[in-house]
């Protein structure tokens, strides 16, 4: 079973130098990214509430594969989906 949070769960990241996360903080540990799979941009509703983020869907070293973005409007990570 997917689970999935509309407006994701804060965390923390580490970033290579190409802003893509090599280090997760995510239940009380830090976790490395050791594939990504695919990697987008959103930029919509500029005309009123604006969405800009990168998301990334990930790899972590303990096998989990998880959707992540970074908020580019107020420079925060989210958690967005775990897949099972």
């Amino acid at each position: 079973m997917t689970q999935f949070w509309a407006n994701g769960q804060p965390i923390a990241v580490r970033c290579d130098a190409n802003a893509a996360p090599e280090l997760i903080h995510w239940s009380n540990q830090w976790q490395p990214v050791t594939h990504i799979a695919q990697r987008w941009r959103v930029d919509a509703g500029w005309w009123r509430l604006r969405t800009w983020r990168d998301y990334f869907k990930l790899t972590t070293g303990n096998g989990v594969l998880l959707v992540v973005y970074h908020d580019l409007l107020t420079d925060t990570w989210h958690l967005q989906r775990i897949y099972d």
